[in-house]
């Protein structure tokens, strides 16, 4: 990565914290944080089955994501959206990994219905209350904007990831969540099938094998769909990024089958180093480069593998003090719902600077914060009572070196 792209970077992470440090000093941001303070959130970021580490990378991710949304103003902070994949794929494969471990039946109805308490509330909440703000906001100025009844169904039923058009700008960054509810399907599937099909004693290896060829798949896929199809599209697809949530589920493996080991190996965070590096590296050839095969298969399919890197290096690192991140990453879910539909607004109003970029940065976390204490939160209060009574059993969870421990991180 070139100094004036590095300096950039650095510049918007350092203003990026001026802006969250003065907030948090303003009245509104006293009340916030006095609100929050007695919500879940002080508990969550304390608890011993919460990796500190996730929580960082999560924020990290976030972060990136909603800057480069602001009018690109942090180049390649789409790229947050594989970050998020990587986590995904460690903590939703490390939820079926206890049980396929201990050798007892995967229950996938009981799977969809946990991660549909989790994902469910805040997204269709944010579906149909935000399009009464879109409304009140676009109707004149970006109608375009607005989800006619016509296109409704397909982020009702998470397929707009594989039917695009027409644009509707603040709700069309959903495609990601369209490809995570396939991915939620799929992998309990797989490990099902393993336990029904493979002999005991290479059911691990079964898996491995599985995950690699879902990477293989991925980066099989985005090359296709460049060659093969009218649109070139190797982004939004769910065949084009499963290779990035595999590598996730890959990192979740390596750490429940070689968790001790790897927490005396002194050198683990020059993995992390070596990731950053890499990354660095592939994005200073994107920017060098005018070739459309790097920039849409060779790039998208070496960003996760960077990603992997860099947090099994610093997965066992201690970040329980960066307290304002680990927050940041607690509320990431529904910052990544709600920051769009702020953007057009604050920019029509105060244009695309950075006095619109901290207003906008304040308002959509804001938005965030309310919708998980008053949405996502309840939700996952009442996941803990009706899960059981509806699936009976409950079950002990395990740790060991083997099996993943419970890692909540606001799954």
């Amino acid at each position: 990565m070139n100094l004036a792209l590095n300096k950039m970077i650095n510049g918007w992470f350092v203003f990026y914290e001026r802006i969250l440090v003065w907030f948090f000093s303003t009245f509104p941001g006293k009340l916030i944080h006095r609100i929050i303070k007695n919500t879940k959130l002080y508990g969550a970021i304390k608890a011993n089955d919460r990796v500190s580490s996730l929580d960082v990378f999560r924020a990290i991710a976030i972060i990136g994501v909603v800057i480069y949304h602001f009018h690109h103003k942090l180049k390649f902070g789409n790229l947050g959206v594989d970050l998020f994949f990587v986590i995904s794929g460690l903590l939703v494969g490390g939820l079926l990994t206890r049980d396929f471990e201990r050798d007892q039946r995967i229950n996938v109805p009981k799977f969809l219905l946990q991660r549909g308490f989790k994902i469910w509330p805040s997204y269709y909440f944010f579906l149909i209350f935000g399009s009464l703000i879109a409304f009140v906001l676009y109707r004149i100025s970006h109608p375009d904007f607005l989800i006619p009844l016509s296109d409704i169904k397909k982020y009702i039923f998470f397929f707009q990831n594989y039917d695009e058009y027409p644009v509707h700008w603040v709700f069309d960054h959903i495609w990601s969540l369209c490809v995570e509810e396939h991915f939620y399907i799929m992998l309990p599937l797989v490990f099902v099938s393993i336990q029904l099909f493979s002999p005991k004693r290479n059911k691990r290896k079964a898996l491995y094998g599985a995950v690699i060829f879902a990477i293989l798949f991925g980066i099989v896929a985005k090359y296709v769909s460049f060659y093969y199809t009218k649109s070139g599209d190797t982004y939004t697809g769910t065949h084009n990024r499963i290779d990035a949530l595999a590598w996730g589920v890959l990192l979740n493996l390596v750490i429940t089958g070689f968790g001790k080991r790897l927490k005396e190996i002194k050198w683990m965070p020059l993995l992390s180093l070596l990731g950053i590096i890499l990354f660095s590296v592939a994005i200073y050839i994107n920017l060098n480069t005018a070739d459309l095969v790097y920039k849409r298969i060779v790039l998208q399919s070496l960003t996760p593998v960077c990603f992997f890197m860099i947090i099994l290096g610093a997965y066992y690192l201690d970040f329980s003090r960066f307290y304002i991140l680990r927050s940041i990453g607690y509320y990431s879910y529904n910052w990544y719902l709600w920051h769009p539909m702020f953007v057009w607004v604050i920019t029509d109003i105060m244009g695309p600077g950075r006095l619109g970029l901290a207003v906008y940065t304040v308002i959509s976390l804001s938005m965030a914060i309310l919708a998980t204490m008053f949405v996502e939160e309840p939700f996952l209060e009442l996941r803990k009572k009706v899960i059981p009574k509806i699936f009976k059993k409950n079950i002990k969870i395990q740790t060991s070196d083997r099996v993943i421990p419970y890692i909540k991180n606001n799954l």
